[in-house]
């Protein structure tokens, strides 16, 4: 029978060293693929909180200089808009007063208001009348109350002292819209320019329907059939558009306020 020689003791220990250090060697292989990973992981942490900086602060930026050219535009719009009404004002008014006698020259508005809405904020002075009185020697007996909505009472126009067959004068020039009975009143309306409609009661004319009227003529007379103007008062009712009542004071000279009995 063969006997294999065993080891020398020597080759033993040397064996016992270099398995040790194959695997320290692995371990630490290991432990720095780790740290290497750990590394890449923070630099890519690091890359996307400054780019997420980055858009934060490009995004406020490009806000703030909207903004910016917002404002500025809108205050160069406003001031060529400003600059264009008051040349049109200028030239407006120019026109008007060199065939004007000096004493209307000073009841003339400067500025045209086509649509009577910045008029109806502003214009609070009576010494300014973009409208005329319908009736002479004006007497207001009912003042106007505003309803709070199209359905609403109120009173949708004023009641100017006046008597049956008295003369109506248009407040502004326009064109006769209709002229009628509207719920057993008797009725004539005023189209003016810029969508604005003066209506009389009780009145009546003989005018058509469609014909253009100038400022101051006579567009029919105190008569006919009204709910509280019989024979004693005019009632004068200025609407803008459909639903938009307005106070005809507002836009008148001078006048008197009476109370009734």
């Amino acid at each position: 029978m063969i006997r294999h020689a065993s080891m020398p003791p020597i080759w033993n220990e040397v064996s016992k060293d270099m398995n040790g250090y194959w695997f320290d060697w692995r371990r630490h292989a290991a432990r720095r693929a780790a740290r290497l990973r750990e590394h890449e992981r923070r630099r890519a942490e690091e890359r996307r909180t400054w780019m997420d900086a980055v858009v934060a602060a490009a995004t406020a930026l490009g806000l703030a200089l909207a903004l910016l050219m917002g404002l500025t535009v809108e205050a160069s719009w406003g001031a060529s808009s400003y600059s264009s009404i008051q040349q049109t004002a200028s030239n407006g008014t120019a026109a008007h007063t060199a065939d004007t006698p000096p004493d209307v020259q000073e009841t003339l508005l400067p500025v045209d208001f086509t649509d009577l809405t910045m008029l109806e904020e502003r214009s609070t002075s009576r010494c300014s009348a973009r409208y005329g009185w319908p009736v002479s020697n004006p007497v207001v007996e009912a003042p106007f109350d505003r309803p709070l909505t199209p359905w609403a009472p109120g009173h949708r126009g004023i009641d100017v002292k006046a008597r049956q067959g008295d003369s109506i004068s248009a407040p502004a020039a326009g064109t006769i819209s209709f002229a009628g009975k509207v719920g057993g009143k008797d009725v004539v309306s005023l189209r003016h320019r810029g969508g604005v409609t003066s209506t009389f009661e009780p009145a009546v004319t003989t005018l058509e329907v469609g014909m253009n009227v100038d400022r101051g003529a006579s567009i029919g007379v105190v008569d006919g059939e009204s709910d509280h103007c019989s024979s004693q008062c005019l009632h004068w009712g200025l609407k803008r558009g459909a639903h938009d009542y307005l106070d005809p004071e507002r836009y008148v000279g001078e006048y008197m306020i009476v109370l009734k009995e």
